[in-house]
């Protein structure tokens, strides 16, 4: 212990001159600092969290409707917007509309409708629509005559929402026609009257929805028809007219499905026709039998069907498979058919899909159908049934691709006593009397078409589309739905916003080789009906959001054709307007 003591002083005795010296030491030190900043490239950091993850979009073609119906070409103009049909229950701030539009020569439309109960589960309103044209026929000749019609609608719409589930709805409607021809027809004047009544309900309990639908519809011409002339004297008959009453309904299983996976549609249609002549085979000798003219033998044709069917959703294909079975009563014909009834849609990648669409049926010839076709055809012709054996249709859409897309399509289709435009020379069943009609005979018709389609959008600006389609055409071959037997179809379509308020279309459709046939009960004759060469242009510009002013006038070159023999179409037509909401 001792000897530690002595060290330990030792030690201290050696520190202390130091720390007497430490305080006079001074250090002063200099320090300089260059900071070169560099530029680092950006990296994203890949263990951020949370991280912004966006959802992979699979493009989706739209699939096929669960009903599709061919629609027959017509040459009529639609001069106004249809009115709005109350599918939905989709409030609007507007209760009425109206619009008016005017096109020299003479082209006026003008509509009007107003909504006077417009609640979530009620809607009543009412529309009125009048449409008139006029126009002389082509040509030099100063006799030239002149084709006129003067058509004003009335209707009226109601709409129910029974519970959460079930729709009630009722419409009504009148049209009167008044109709011009040129001073060469031997009927110049003629008028048509038209009636509907539209009942419908819809409704769903839990896993089983079900609709039905009646309807009643009433077509008649007004004045009496010269057919003939037996010693310079007028053979005048009865214009004919028509009564149809359809009932269509069905049930369907959903399950967790938003479409039925399957059920029954059933429908009835029934004709009753009132006056009028139709084509018959007169036996003239032992098997020998030639056309003749006669006054119509059953006045009540009907169709009824029924179509169970399957529907098919596996994720890329979607569609039903069915069969639609039919009896049908009076008139000549089978009474009994089978046809198919299937449409399936195979969406086998994002921007591949293909599809198909092979049905079939009765088809009941109304007068109202064929009123729409053309205004001015024979008023005393009735006509019966046809059949279709089958209608096949096929297709492939491809895109879109920075936003193109392209359409190739086609189809094969079988037409029994197929009704089509032409110029009949026929005696009567007596052989008394001879006439020459513009109407519509009677032609088993097959045959193929064909086409391709391209489409181009750009944002919500430009939207262009072109297609071309062709169908080998001859007295019993051809493609049943167009009716002017065209052999070759052009169409091209550029719709444009260059701003906000405006919306400008340009469009044109060439249609070429149109014919109808003169039959004089033993030859067909064809009969050129001139090409379709319409040029159309359109504008519209919303000066607010009730008041939208517009121009729509087509075929700009003013090229002249033939609805049907002897019936011409209109040249430059349009109209000039203003459409108001409130």
């Amino acid at each position: 212990m001792k000897k530690l003591n002595t060290t330990l002083i030792a030690a201290l005795a050696m520190l202390l001159p130091a720390a007497a010296m430490a305080k006079d030491l001074k250090t002063e030190i200099t320090v300089d600092r260059t900071i070169a900043p560099v530029e680092r490239e950006a990296v994203r950091l890949s263990a951020l969290n949370p991280q912004l993850m966006q959802s992979q979009v699979k493009f989706r073609k739209l699939t096929l409707a669960d009903y599709t119906k061919p629609a027959v070409l017509t040459r009529s103009l639609t001069t106004l917007d249809p009115a709005a049909y109350a599918d939905t229950f989709a409030l609007s701030p507007y209760k009425g509309y109206a619009a008016i539009g005017y096109f020299p020569a003479f082209n006026l439309g003008a509509s009007a409708g107003y909504r006077f109960i417009d609640k979530s589960r009620t809607r009543l309103g009412a529309w009125f629509q009048y449409d008139g044209y006029s126009y002389k026929e082509s040509g030099d000749d100063a006799s030239k005559g002149t084709f006129s019609n003067n058509t004003v609608a009335l209707g009226a719409r109601f709409d129910q929402r029974v519970g959460d589930a079930s729709t009630f709805s009722a419409a009504m409607a009148y049209s009167f026609a008044g109709l011009g021809m040129p001073d060469d027809f031997v009927n110049t004047k003629q008028n048509a009257n038209m009636f509907d009544l539209d009942l419908g309900w819809r409704s769903r309990t839990g896993l089983i929805g079900y609709h039905a639908k009646a309807l009643f519809s009433h077509f008649s011409f007004g004045k009496n028809v010269i057919l003939s002339e037996v010693d310079d004297i007028p053979v005048s008959v009865k214009a004919a007219g028509e009564n149809r009453f359809r009932f269509s309904g069905g049930i369907g299983y959903f399950g967790s499905s938003v479409a039925p996976r399957g059920g029954v549609e059933i429908s009835a249609d029934f004709i009753n026709r009132s006056n009028g002549y139709e084509q018959i085979e007169f036996q003239t000798a032992a098997k020998d039998f030639e056309p003749r003219f006669a006054p119509i033998s059953a006045k009540t044709l009907g169709v009824i069907s029924l179509t169970p069917y399957y529907a098919v959703n596996s994720g890329t294909v979607h569609g039903r498979i069915g069969a639609k079975i039919e009896l049908s009563s009076g008139g000549e014909g089978k009474k009994f058919h089978i046809a198919p009834a299937v449409m399936l849609d195979w969406n086998a990648a994002s921007q591949f899909a293909l599809y198909t669409r092979i049905e079939g049926g009765e088809h009941l010839n109304s007068l109202r159908s064929l009123f729409e076709y053309c205004h001015w055809a024979n008023a005393a012709w009735q006509y019966q049934r046809s059949h279709l054996p089958v209608i096949a249709d096929f297709g492939m859409n491809i895109g879109p691709f920075r936003g193109f897309s392209i359409r190739i399509f086609g189809g094969y289709a079988v037409a029994n006593d197929w009704l089509m435009p032409q110029l009949s020379t026929l005696p009567s069943n007596d052989g008394v009397l001879q006439t020459s009609v513009s109407n519509f005979g009677t032609y088993d018709l097959k045959g193929w078409h064909a086409g391709a389609a391209m489409a181009y959008d750009w944002r919500s600006i430009v939207k262009a589309e072109l297609s071309f389609e062709t169908a080998p055409q001859k007295p019993d071959r051809g493609y049943f739905m167009w009716r002017d037997r065209a052999k070759y179809v052009l169409k091209a379509s550029v719709d444009a916003r260059p701003v906000d308020r405006l919306n400008v279309g340009v469009g044109y459709e060439l249609r070429t080789k149109r014919c109808n046939y003169a039959f004089d009960g033993h030859e067909y004759t064809p009969i050129d009906l001139g090409q379709i060469s319409d040029l159309r242009l359109s504008a519209a510009y919303n000066i607010s959001d009730a008041l939208t002013a517009f121009v729509r006038v087509e075929n700009l070159l003013n090229k002249h054709s033939m609805i049907m023999t002897d019936i011409e179409a209109q040249g430059i037509k349009g109209l000039l307007g203003v459409s108001y909401k409130f």
